[in-house]
């Protein structure tokens, strides 16, 4: 079961990483990684997989891709709008 406190541990360090301000990427990629192969370490033990633990594992899980998709969303979103702001710009210079 110390898999799975690494993991939830893990998972909060994850959640504040992706939920702050100034979003480290690269870290965000390491905390990741290093929470895929936890994954895959507890879906190695039997006990773990059929503990009350595990299913709240999975529950964040699936709490993080909804977040995370949502924040990939809202970037796309405003990269749109530099984009159009970008233009826009180029565009009234061009009249200047």
């Amino acid at each position: 079961m110390e898999l799975l406190k690494q993991l939830e541990a893990l998972d909060q360090e994850l959640q504040n990483q992706y939920r702050s301000e100034d979003i480290n990427f690269e870290q965000l990629a390491t905390f990741l990684a290093n929470r895929e192969q936890l994954l895959h370490a507890c879906m190695q033990a039997s006990e773990i997989v059929a503990s009350t633990e595990w299913q709240l594992a999975i529950a964040r899980t699936q709490l993080i891709v909804e977040e995370m998709t949502e924040l990939g969303q809202q970037f796309a979103l405003d990269y749109q709008k530099l984009n159009h702001a970008k233009k826009s710009v180029q565009l009234y210079r061009k009249f200047q």
